[in-house]
């Protein structure tokens, strides 16, 4: 049976080991590595919401509606494609024999090509939206820059719930990107 004194030893051990491997860097007080020793001292930091750019932001409401008008009118032509094959299909009850059995293998190849038009309209809105997203953030870079000089800020995140779990409302930036952002890209 091992004592508490004992397990204590061997801790106590398995520390000094470890002390004597890592030359105890950091861990004494007053002791600086080269590398901490060259680090500029951060003289501020604040965070923007980019969701709310997205959503405030003149440009990004017009993308937005631009990209929704785009979804709606592919989703019609994705529509109309499945009410004919509805249709298509209730008209097989009447059929029999080759018939049946070439109407069917139609349908599928309708199907199938239904189908291909729903990935293709998929990934041409993902790419819309890239483009779209990639347009505001190069906007929204130049602004930030400006921004972040003026203010004394050397580190500029992007909020956002898993990566900023909470920040004093005085270091969020994105009240005045969206108004700076409004008024040099009004749409």
């Amino acid at each position: 049976m091992i004592t508490p004194q004992r397990r204590l030893a061997r801790l106590l051990s398995a520390a000094a080991v470890t002390l004597a491997f890592a030359g105890g860097a950091g861990l004494v007080p007053g002791a600086v590595t080269p590398a901490q020793a060259t680090l500029p001292q951060v003289r501020g930091v604040a965070v923007v919401d980019m969701q709310k750019v997205l959503a405030d932001t003149k440009q990004g409401q017009a993308a937005r509606k631009k990209l929704e008008d785009s979804s709606k009118a592919k989703q019609e032509k994705l529509e109309q494609k499945r009410k004919k094959l509805e249709a298509d299909t209730g008209k097989l009850k009447s059929l029999q024999g080759d018939k049946l059995a070439a109407a069917e293998e139609a349908l599928q190849k309708e199907y199938m090509e239904m189908q291909q038009i729903y990935m293709t309209m998929q990934q041409e809105l993902s790419q819309q939206e890239s483009r779209v997203l990639e347009d505001i953030y190069k906007n929204c870079q130049t602004i930030i820059d400006k921004l972040a000089a003026e203010k004394n800020v050397d580190l500029v995140l992007i909020r956002d719930d898993s990566t900023v779990l909470y920040v004093e409302p005085g270091l969020d930036i994105t009240a005045e990107l969206v108004k700076r952002f409004n008024a040099k890209y009004p749409s």
